[in-house]
């Protein structure tokens, strides 16, 4: 009787993905969905990455929606921003994702999206709306306002380079937003709160009157929360 045949199974041309590359994956796609809902960016705009290791970073591809992310629609890179897996182009912000991450080793995602009412104030030149109330201490910090640099470049990186290494949130002048989070879910909350401090910013202009909450109360709030002083 003949021996049987040995098949050689080809390599699989994809790479398998990682628990926690699948994980980050489908979190991308649920808070850009819920980004979306909330009105925080709309049609293609907005941007979110997420660490995947020491030299590797997940984050949306360029001209995509965010409300309808699908498994295409995101591309692994380096440090360098060189895709290493994915079809499609990072997005065109990509090297302000990467400048808070070599900054920030803490940090292990970044969102930026355009919160109307945050960007509004912006464009009127009023002061960012730090301090508040109690949720905006405790979860935002102090509020960086980065000048003006045209998207797309390094334009952008070079504006928020003073402000990385300090601030969990920082406006950008017209042009959105940027929160940095240890997880996808905590740089969210930081963006959605962003915009909830912001209309109460509004709102109290409009009544005539908008006062940041005294140092002697942020530190008692901090200290109440389990937060370090600042």
């Amino acid at each position: 009787m003949a021996p049987r045949r040995r098949t050689l199974r080809k390599p699989d041309a994809r790479p398998r993905t990682a628990p926690l590359e699948r994980r980050l994956r489908e979190e991308l796609v649920e808070i850009g969905r819920r980004l979306h809902a909330r009105d925080l960016v709309g049609a293609a705009e907005g941007n979110l990455s997420a660490r995947l290791g020491p030299d590797r970073f997940l984050v949306t591809a360029s001209g995509v929606s965010k409300g309808h992310l699908g498994p295409g629609d995101l591309v692994v890179v380096d440090g360098r921003g060189e895709r290493l897996h994915g079809e499609k182009r990072a997005s065109t912000e990509l090297r302000m994702h990467l400048a808070a991450y070599a900054a920030r080793p803490d940090v292990g995602a970044v969102v930026h999206a355009h919160p109307i009412t945050a960007v509004a104030l912006t464009v009127a030149g009023v002061p960012p709306p730090s301090d508040l109330v109690p949720e905006a201490a405790v979860t935002l910090g102090p509020i960086a306002v980065a000048p003006f640099a045209t998207p797309g470049t390094d334009e952008v990186p070079a504006s928020l380079a003073p402000f990385l290494a300090r601030h969990d949130v920082v406006l950008l002048d017209r042009h959105g937003a940027l929160t940095l989070g240890r997880t996808l879910v905590e740089a969210f909350e930081r963006m959605e709160t962003l915009e909830r401090v912001a209309r109460i910013a509004l709102a109290a202009r409009l009544l005539g009157r908008c006062e940041p909450l005294g140092r002697e109360v942020v530190a008692r709030v901090l200290a109440a929360a389990g937060r370090p002083p600042r």
